[in-house]
């Protein structure tokens, strides 16, 4: 064989080599561009579920957010009521330490209206005397006026057996 014979089988055997081997080049290629594919899939599949994720936690955030400020006002609110019956309770004391004074004060001392009681039965008891005093003024002139009266018709009979005495005299005549 000669020389370009041997060449010319050299380069047949070195085509079907590279053929052969673009073939596996191909296969591989191919074979990574599926599994290329089927990652491409995973991730564009991980990027949705991410952004439901992150929607939901969106929403959650907003959620929250609107609960924390529904709390702070319930906070406020109630900070308010507290301060309210914090003052109220402050104001009830108060009063009652100032009616525990004044009954401590009745205690020792008369208070200004069992004073003013006293002062107003004195009035009343003498009244009733007054009163009562009057009554027997009244009874004794209704005595006076009765026996007034008394001596007056006795006087009248008097005078009228007087005046009729003359005149029996005289007609007696």
């Amino acid at each position: 064989m000669t020389k370009g014979a041997t060449t010319l089988g050299l380069l047949a055997v070195l085509v079907c080599l590279l053929v052969l081997m673009g073939c596996d080049r191909e296969k591989k290629a191919r074979a990574e561009a599926a599994e290329a594919k089927m990652s491409l899939s995973k991730v564009k599949a991980d990027l949705a579920r991410t952004k439901r994720d992150l929607t939901d936690l969106s929403e959650e955030l907003k959620a929250v957010k609107e609960m924390r400020d529904e709390l702070e006002q319930q906070l406020g609110q109630l900070a308010e009521d507290r301060d309210n019956a914090i003052a109220a309770a402050e104001i009830a004391e108060q009063k009652l330490k100032d009616l525990t004074a004044q009954s401590n004060g009745q205690r020792e001392g008369p208070s200004p209206f069992e004073n003013k009681v006293k002062e107003l039965n004195a009035v009343i008891e003498e009244q009733r005397a007054t009163i009562a005093e009057q009554q027997a003024t009244i009874t004794e002139l209704e005595e006076i006026i009765e026996q007034e009266a008394t001596t007056e018709e006795q006087q009248e009979n008097f005078e009228q057996q007087e005046d009729t005495e003359p005149n029996e005299i005289v007609e007696q005549l």
